[in-house]
């Protein structure tokens, strides 16, 4: 492998029918509803002093018993059928994480699907920010895709599957 080498190729245009990665995106939807179901939505519907309500915004921790850091989440209901939804862990202890992620996304109740609306790696808290990081807050959004919403939420849909193998559960909600 080459030590510049990009992780992800992308192959042209003529070589993948915009169609089938439709499909594959909202397969990718519907997948990521469901891990999210069963890390959040089960078992906050099983908890008596909780309830859905509009304009409201719930914090919540996942925990996990692995020696891995918890998880805070913030829920906003917007509706009835439509949560925005922000996860990232949740101390500044990161040894036993391989990437520190942060994700916000979109719950869509009533289609049971999940759509990510901006993910990365935290930042260290401790450091500022960097020249090239403010040049790249500076470049025009390009996560309007199809190809780049693909890989947005392949990326959460493989943290959200590694939380369910580090067996992640709702501990509170404060």
């Amino acid at each position: 492998m080459k030590i510049n080498s990009p992780l992800f190729e992308v192959k042209k245009g003529s070589e993948v029918k915009l169609e089938s990665l439709i499909n594959e995106l909202y397969a990718v939807y519907e997948q990521n509803f469901i891990t999210i179901d069963q890390l959040l939505l089960e078992p906050l519907s099983s908890q008596k002093k909780f309830k859905f309500s509009q304009e409201s915004i719930k914090h919540l921790v996942l925990s996990s018993n692995h020696h891995v850091p918890d998880i805070h989440v913030e829920m906003y209901f917007l509706s009835q059928y439509t949560v925005d939804v922000e996860m990232h862990y949740k101390d500044n202890k990161h040894e036993n994480i391989r990437y520190i992620y942060n994700v916000k996304f979109r719950l869509f109740l009533d289609a049971q699907i999940l759509e990510v609306k901006k993910t990365g790696l935290n930042n260290s808290s401790c450091r500022k920010m960097q020249e090239t990081d403010k040049e790249v807050l500076k470049q025009p959004d390009r996560s309007y895709s199809v190809p780049d919403k693909l890989t947005k939420n392949l990326l959460v849909h493989e943290w959200l599957t590694k939380l369910l193998l580090l067996e992640y559960a709702l501990n509170k909600i404060q």
